[in-house]
């Protein structure tokens, strides 16, 4: 481990959404000062890729690897729930849909990880679950379910002991042989131990590192849809549509603007966004009249007690890498957590553990090379 003893060791943090705040978390649990500096408003502002106030939560991957992070990353959910007394996991269970292929690597990982998994007929899967159409065998997660976004993130920071700076736009990351510096568009300048570089799609701008060509944020469509009727109508579990497009889809829980309906999405990237400047006041673009069609067409093909058309539509931010699997690295003081590429929120507190481990010089438990900045 590099820096001082354990009650001197002082880190900034550059961005206070998913990965970090719980990086923040993580370090202020190990006796560390830490200050987060986020360059809009508050966590979770409208430019944030971790937006809103529902995300799922599976444990279901094809990648043996990422089904056993998501049951590590279940416990550490648990430990936030505890620490701040806010319920922020809500088991659903999840069906997922898919070519036989697929499927069967989804169990076999979900085996392997230890996760329970059923497999049913379609036939069988008509009549436990009325509110999804499924023309093929599905599988059955009922472990998997929805985090309250909005609320993980204000239990981050209810948890942890650290300071969130907003409006505190870093330009620059200087390193010499015993700190870090970073500087702000004020003016100003910050010295720390250790720099953890959570920056979203500027984190490796700040690092020097051109990204990777593929690498640019995108847009895709949300929308978000209500049942046919009121009353007896209870909206589908979690969903998940293997294929080209990825159409998914979760019931929203209560507290937040959309709670009570179904929020639906493609996990493909969305349109492209050369450049993104989370500070700008103007609004993320409007809908997307092709991919909201195709949000429309899949509610009126998959989900039979929804209404078709949606009463909320929004677009959301994903921070991309090259192939979908995440940053975690260090690079001399500064460590970087970016790429979530649309799926990293459920592995939150884990990968904020993993991140916490890198600036304090560990190794983590578990090796991390595939996600390396030079793999």
């Amino acid at each position: 481990m590099i820096g001082c003893v354990p009650d001197d060791r002082r880190c900034i943090v550059v961005g206070a959404g998913l990965l970090g705040l719980s990086s923040a978390w993580a370090l202020s649990r190990r006796g560390w000062s830490v200050v987060v500096l986020e360059a809009a408003g508050a966590p979770g502002h409208e430019r944030s890729g971790s937006k809103g106030d529902a995300r799922i939560f599976r444990l279901g991957y094809p990648e043996p690897h990422y089904a056993e992070m998501a049951v590590l990353a279940r416990a550490r959910w648990r430990d936030l729930e505890a620490a701040t007394g806010r319920p922020l996991l809500h088991v659903t269970g999840q069906v997922t849909l898919g070519d036989e292929a697929t499927l069967h690597a989804i169990a076999d990982a979900l085996a392997a990880a230890g996760a329970p998994v059923e497999q049913l007929s379609a036939t069988a899967a008509a009549q436990r679950f009325p509110g999804i159409v499924a023309a093929g065998p599905v599988l059955v997660e009922p472990e998997s379910g929805v985090l309250a976004a909005d609320a993980c993130l204000r239990a981050f920071q209810q948890a942890g002991g650290f300071e969130v700076r907003t409006g505190s736009v870093v330009t620059s990351l200087r390193q010499s042989p015993g700190s870090a510096t970073v500087d702000t568009t004020d003016g100003s300048s910050m010295q720390a131990d250790i720099v953890v570089d959570c920056a979203g799609p500027a984190s490796l701008g700040l690092l020097d590192l051109a990204p990777p060509a593929g690498t640019a944020p995108s847009l895709p469509q949300v929308a978000y849809f209500a049942t046919r009727r009121d009353g007896d109508v209870l909206l589908p579990p979690v969903f998940i549509e293997w294929g080209d497009a990825m159409v998914y889809g979760l019931p929203v829980p209560g507290g937040g603007p959309h709670a009570g309906a179904y929020k639906v999405s493609c996990h493909t990237p969305g349109s492209a966004l050369e450049a993104f400047d989370p500070t700008d006041p103007a609004p993320l673009a409007g809908d997307d009249p092709a991919l909201l069609a195709q949000l429309t067409d899949a509610v009126d093909r998959l989900l039979p007690s929804l209404a078709p058309q949606p009463v909320a539509t929004e677009r959301c931010v994903y921070d991309n890498s090259t192939d979908t699997d995440f940053v975690l690295d260090r690079v001399g003081r500064v460590v970087v957590g970016c790429g979530t590429s649309g799926h990293g929120f459920k592995f939150g507190p884990l990968l904020g553990e993993w991140l916490a481990d890198l600036a304090e010089g560990r190794r983590p438990a578990v090796d991390l090379d595939r996600f390396s900045l030079h793999r």
